[in-house]
């Protein structure tokens, strides 16, 4: 399971400081039919295990994993895919930027942007998935 190999494998710089309990199937069946691309693998292996993870980096930001739910929730009440075509927000920084794995200017990938500037151009390249993100530190310091 990749998310396990996210957990046990997590660099020092990312710092869990909470979550709740994993995903149930229900969640994530609605989760993927509710989304108009495929669902990253790593992001749901992940919320198998925990679900609104919240990721203290480098001592400074957070990011949060959201779980199925919310994801809905969150995708619904900013209209993601109105303005980001085959896009699905899988997180926040805890600071008005979306997380968002999509196809960018550096292509497919982990990316951020702003709540109030959803567009895949000006988007924010982080790491190539959730793994090379937390396992890699791949994109670290652009969260």
């Amino acid at each position: 399971m990749e998310s396990a190999k996210i957990l046990q494998n997590i660099l020092p710089c990312f710092r869990i400081d909470s979550h709740k309990g994993a995903a149930s199937q229900e969640d994530i069946r609605l989760l993927e039919n509710f989304s108009g691309i495929q669902v990253p693998e790593d992001y749901l292996d992940l919320v198998q295990v925990m679900t609104e993870v919240e990721i203290l980096v480098n001592s400074k930001n957070y990011v949060r994993i959201w779980g199925p739910l919310r994801c809905i929730e969150m995708n619904e009440a900013y209209q993601i895919q109105k303005y980001i075509s085959n896009s699905l927000a899988i997180g926040d920084d805890e600071g008005g930027k979306a997380l968002i794995p999509i196809t960018g200017k550096q292509g497919y990938g982990l990316y951020i942007t702003g709540f109030g500037d959803l567009d895949a151009d000006s988007a924010e390249f982080i790491a190539p998935t959730l793994h090379s993100f937390f396992v890699d530190g791949v994109g670290v310091n652009t969260v």
